[in-house]
């Protein structure tokens, strides 16, 4: 008798959405946005985390020597490694990027998540945080789809809780189109609009404080007439 197949996991509605052809190109448009703060980030290792498992393993962009690629997989991390979102197989201090694109929005603990990528980057190491806009009407496209998107400035918050310094924060990829009526533009630009864009980007560095703190300086010694240090 043959042995019966090897049941499947059900995929989870973030999954079967963030593999659409028509949600890769939108998600490649982003990162074809971030590129430019990719290209300011110099050193040897990084650890690019993104939503599935679809979208190639490469950091188009990057300037490092090595790049550890890892995917969502239903409540974990998968590729190169396996494991939870908050406990990354990696030592502390030791990336110079985390570049983390909608894993946040699918992650069982993001404040957990966070805490890991502030622990396993270098001092002045940095990270790149990718996550939907929940302001923009892009949203109507992946609603309803397991997906817990948070305010940019709320997400910006947690992201200085974690221990990070916050450099900037900017809208990414496409926005909605008035003249197509039900598609998205990807025109580049700032001002009001740009906070209709589908992604929000926070750039962020890790900052430790002097190990050793500095010696206060002792009081200068005061003689009076008639005295010398002996």
């Amino acid at each position: 008798m043959p042995p019966a197949p090897a049941r499947r996991q059900p995929d989870l509605p973030a999954d079967a959405w963030f593999r659409r052809e028509a949600t890769l190109r939108l998600v490649q448009e982003v990162q074809r946005q971030a590129v430019p703060e990719l290209t300011r980030v110099f050193g040897h290792t990084g650890l690019y985390l993104r939503p599935c498992a679809a979208l190639a393993p490469t950091l188009s962009g990057n300037l490092l020597a090595s790049v550890l690629s890892l995917h969502r997989e239903q409540d974990g991390l998968a590729g190169e490694l396996r494991c939870r979102d908050d406990r990354l197989p990696l030592a502390s201090a030791s990336l110079s990027l985390v570049y983390g694109l909608f894993v946040f929005e699918s992650s069982p603990d993001p404040r957990a998540l966070l805490a890991e990528v502030a622990r396993v980057l270098k001092p002045d190491g940095v990270a790149l945080l990718v996550t939907l806009n929940p302001y923009s009407p892009a949203r109507f496209r992946w609603a309803f789809r397991g997906l817990h998107s948070v305010d940019p400035a709320a997400f910006e918050a947690q992201v200085r809780d974690s221990g990070l310094d916050v450099q900037r924060r900017r809208y990414l990829g496409p926005r909605w189109s008035l003249a197509k009526a039900v598609d998205i533009d990807p025109r580049r630009g700032g001002g009001r609009g740009s906070r209709l864009r589908m992604a929000s980007l926070v750039v962020a560095r890790r900052r430790d404080a002097a190990l050793t703190p500095l010696r206060a300086t002792a009081p200068a010694l005061k003689f009076r007439p008639g005295m010398s240090a002996g």
